[in-house]
């Protein structure tokens, strides 16, 4: 398989299938020092996502590559300096591949997920 090229990250991405961050839409970016970083642009109405989030937190905070086509999606927890205060972890890694160019799975062939390209 030829090597899926990281660029394809960047963009305005939809979460879907994921349970109570349903909806909310981040955009991924890099930053100064060339890491990828996905900036929350629009919440959902969960309770919860509206309680411990806003808009230009920091969702995504690492996109690792693990081979040509698959790469390792750090996310930030909801909640995550009330999980650090209490010594637990504040991320989440995923395993991602592209389905397309539109679509990362998250996950075995999506079961924790996936972001869908809004534009």
């Amino acid at each position: 398989m030829s090597e899926t090229p990281d660029s394809q990250f960047i963009g305005k991405w939809k979460l879907s299938e994921r349970g109570m961050l349903e909806g909310i839409e981040i955009e991924i970016s890099k930053d100064k020092k060339g890491n990828f970083i996905g900036l929350v642009t629009k919440l959902n109405d969960d309770k919860y996502v509206n309680m411990f989030m806003e808009k230009g937190d920091k969702l995504l905070s690492a996109i690792k590559r693990n081979s040509n086509f698959e790469f390792v999606i750090t996310e930030k927890k909801i909640a995550a300096p009330l999980f650090s205060a209490y010594g637990q972890s504040t991320t989440t890694e995923f395993k991602a591949v592209f389905s397309g160019t539109n679509k990362i799975l998250l996950g075995n062939n999506g079961s924790d997920g996936t972001y869908l390209k809004v534009k």
